[in-house]
């Protein structure tokens, strides 16, 4: 039995149809994949370390996603992978430190360290906050 050209013609929409549709999906899924960083803004890995100096501390991290990104409201700069490391002078007592980073479609976050410094045992962190300011 052969097919009259009118079912022809319909199968092939259908194939058509269906053929554009799983490409449209495919292209939509990739994209998602490679543009999803941009939905979750500025993330802020941190530490804190002691250096053989007494009163100088180290913060080392990493901000993905960041174009600006400040300790204690001055500018510092990190590398093409988003690595960071400064050094920061203590004195005795309480000293707070707050790194700040944002992205380019301005979602910040905020990483807060509580550290005391005292001559005989060194610097202890006591703890660090996280805030996301979007």
């Amino acid at each position: 039995m052969k097919l009259q050209p009118t079912h022809q013609k319909n199968i092939k929409q259908i194939l058509s149809i269906t053929l554009c549709a799983v490409l449209f999906v495919g292209i939509s899924v990739f994209a998602f994949t490679k543009t999803k960083f941009l939905f979750k803004g500025v993330q802020i890995v941190a530490t804190v370390e002691q250096t053989t100096v007494p009163a100088i501390a180290r913060i080392i991290g990493n901000a993905k996603n960041a174009t600006y990104i400040s300790l204690n409201g001055r500018e510092i700069f990190i590398d093409k992978n988003g690595n960071f490391s400064e050094p920061i002078a203590l004195l005795p007592g309480l000293s707070v430190v707050t790194i700040d980073a944002q992205d380019k479609f301005g979602k910040t976050m905020e990483k807060r360290f509580e550290l005391v410094y005292t001559e005989q045992t060194g610097v202890v962190a006591l703890g660090n906050t996280i805030n996301n300011k979007n």
